[in-house]
């Protein structure tokens, strides 16, 4: 009986990462995703990994006052896991809110089925096409794969260096900021080349009524030039993706 006493206790505390990395993980995290598929599979994850990290875990408190914190602190570092890989995702809604602006589409809104909120048309379809991306090429395996490998990094029963989560919270929402613009940057460019031609032409050409003419300019043209450069813009970010996704397989800190 203490022997499995002290299993079901390495399974809450694997149990609470685990499911603390799949409520935020790309893939797992999203509102579509039914909740008792991520149930089944941190269960399943947690019944994988309980022996062989069995060792490493702390040993069974006394009483729930010292259990409670133990289990707090786990899935505390599952969130940070989780979190680290969902603000990436954010990129995509700045490269689609830039686009938006490009296209002269930013109030063109739709629900976006990802964050369940009302967002720009651009914004909608590039969750969309984020969360395909990370399903197809098994993005989604990897993140636990992350959860796993990160009990070599921080062991149960304490928390993750406090001024380490913040440099990396920090760098990665600066990425995502990045990456939307790297994702963006044809659409950005265009736009900027295509308005100072406009201002140009309007000051040549004075009886011309250009907001007419580059109205339906823009929106085709930028449309254009966004369907030519997004294939490469979420190469960059998928890449970036992964790096994140494996930041932890890689036992670095």
């Amino acid at each position: 009986m203490d022997q499995l006493t002290q299993y079901a206790w390495i399974g809450v505390l694997l149990f609470s990462r685990l499911g603390a990395v799949l409520m935020l993980a790309p893939g797992w995290g999203e509102q579509a995703t039914p909740t008792t598929i991520r149930l089944a599979a941190a269960l399943l994850a947690t019944m994988a990994l309980a022996a062989g990290l069995a060792p490493s875990a702390p040993p069974l408190p006394g009483n729930i006052a010292e259990a409670v914190p133990l289990i707090f602190m786990e899935v505390v570092t599952g969130l940070i896991l989780g979190a680290g890989v969902r603000l990436l995702m954010s990129a995509t809604q700045v490269a689609g809110a830039i686009v938006g602006m490009g296209t002269s589409l930013s109030f063109a809104q739709q629900v976006d089925p990802i964050v369940n909120q009302q967002s720009a048309l651009f914004s909608s379809f590039l969750s969309l096409i984020a969360v395909v991306l990370v399903m197809s090429i098994g993005l989604h395996r990897v993140m636990i794969a992350a959860a796993a490998e990160s009990y070599a990094v921080f062991p149960p029963g304490g928390l993750p260096p406090l001024g380490d989560v913040s440099m990396f919270f920090i760098d990665t929402v600066s990425n995502a900021f990045r990456l939307g613009v790297q994702i963006a940057a044809p659409v950005l460019v265009f736009s900027i080349i295509f308005n100072a031609s406009l201002g140009m032409a309007s000051r040549l050409i004075p009886q011309v009524q250009m907001f007419l003419v580059a109205m339906p300019m823009t929106v085709m043209l930028g449309t254009a030039v966004f369907a030519l450069g997004l294939g490469g813009g979420l190469m960059v970010w998928l890449s970036a993706m992964e790096t994140q996704a494996n930041y932890f397989i890689g036992g670095q800190n």
